[in-house]
């Protein structure tokens, strides 16, 4: 592409990202998961990482509460700092993907991943929210590409895989959830071959350069919480409530009468409100077995619907939920979006299987896809995996556009 085309893009990826910001905002708070917003203002106002002041938490891993505490601390706490920055960081994101695609595809797929990340709905949507999405798609994609641009150097690249482990590192300070997927990358920067010619034939060092800046950012995080919550917490002391909370209610009960009569409501003598009044570190740990006892009483409907979980995070249309926008809008974004780009991007990886990073991410996107077939899966969830995806759909087009000139080719004249 050229430049001009590569700056209009960009200035419409945000121009699409703060239009709708400003559209969807009031001009009071931003939507979404608002735990994120709270910890960062109370980061800022009183110097403690905290729901509610002075009392310690460790219910929200700290990447993104940090991000936006930085926006904040620039801004003077104002809600269009982060609709800024994180408009930006979306378009920065759609620049990123069209890289990997052109690296790992051609230079065709990168410019068909660019238009297409540059209009692709959940980035747009998300982007605009307190939802932690946005940051992980770009942070995703940067990994990826530096790790795929510094592998054909000779030496291996260490300083770049150190920089992408920073990158990573910061993947599992956002959400500790993506640790098994970031280990997937560490496995694919280990197993990559060497250029041709070079010496040795894995890159073991190169990984651990990659896994060292991860553990220690992981680090220092369950550092803090051993000395201030006083408990191993690897990620999120809300792990066992989620867990518990996915297997008491079916998805399609999330929201009705049904939750309500499963869980109780504020005062109610169930279960889960007992648990829910526990102090946070022995409370997690009562949801944990609470949680572990209703697998052991029902294993294989367990399984059955991990097995469930895992198929349903991809399906293309999200379920009827109370949501911002009409549910009819929605269904037809959905389908005039992931309604094709993700049987394309299944082409992709069939037509690139031989490439060792498109292996490589369909092992994060696995990886990442088994992680959350255990607990809950809202397809929000996989919006950051969207990254590589539409690398993997811009390579699908790309065989598709080979085939198509092909055949042309071997029409008679």
């Amino acid at each position: 592409m050229s430049r001009k085309e590569i700056l209009l893009g960009l200035a419409v990826a945000l121009a699409l990202r703060l239009g709708f910001g400003a559209h969807s905002f009031d001009g009071k708070r931003l939507f979404g998961s608002l735990d994120f917003e709270i910890l960062a203002a109370n980061l800022l106002e009183h110097g403690v990482y905290s729901m509610a002041p002075p009392t310690p938490t460790a219910g929200r891993e700290p990447g993104y509460p940090l991000f936006i505490a930085g926006l904040y601390g620039v801004s003077g706490g104002s809600p269009w700092s982060v609709l800024a920055g994180q408009a930006l960081l979306s378009a920065a994101t759609v620049y990123l993907i069209s890289c990997l695609a052109a690296l790992v595809f051609d230079q065709w797929a990168g410019r068909f991943a660019f238009w297409l990340s540059c209009f692709y709905p959940y980035f747009i949507y998300y982007s605009a929210y307190f939802f932690r999405e946005t940051l992980l798609a770009f942070l995703l994609a940067g990994v990826f590409l530096v790790l795929i641009r510094s592998g054909a150097r000779e030496g291996g690249g260490l300083g770049a895989a150190a920089g992408a482990g920073g990158l990573a590192g910061w993947i599992c300070l956002t959400n500790g959830a993506q640790s098994l997927a970031v280990a997937a990358v560490a496995a694919a920067a280990a197993l990559e071959p060497r250029p041709a010619g070079a010496a040795g034939g894995r890159r073991w060092k190169r990984a651990l350069v990659f896994l060292l800046p991860v553990a220690g950012m992981v680090g220092l995080w369950v550092g803090r919480n051993l000395v201030v919550m006083g408990a191993f917490i690897p990620a999120s002391s809300l792990v066992g409530e989620q867990m518990y909370w996915a297997l008491r209610v079916p998805y399609e009960a999330l929201g009705t009468e049904e939750e309500f009569r499963l869980m109780g409501r504020e005062g109610d003598d169930t279960e889960f409100q007992r648990l829910a009044h526990l102090p946070e570190v022995e409370g997690n740990k009562a949801f944990q077995r609470a949680a572990f006892r209703l697998i052991k009483e029902r294993p294989a409907a367990y399984l059955r619907d991990c097995a469930g979980r895992f198929l349903g995070i991809w399906r293309i249309v999200p379920r009827d939920r109370n949501y911002t926008h009409k549910y009819s809008l929605v269904r037809l974004l959905a389908l005039l979006s992931d309604g094709w780009i993700l049987p394309l991007a299944l082409l992709g990886l069939a037509l690139g299987r031989r490439s060792h990073w498109v292996r490589g991410m369909a092992a994060f996107v696995f990886a990442m896809t088994m992680t959350y077939s255990v607990s809950q899966a809202p397809i929000r969830y996989r919006v950051p995996a969207m990254s590589l995806v539409l690398v993997l759909a811009a390579g699908g087009a790309s065989g598709l556009r080979r085939l198509a000139a092909g055949r042309s080719a071997g029409l008679p004249s």
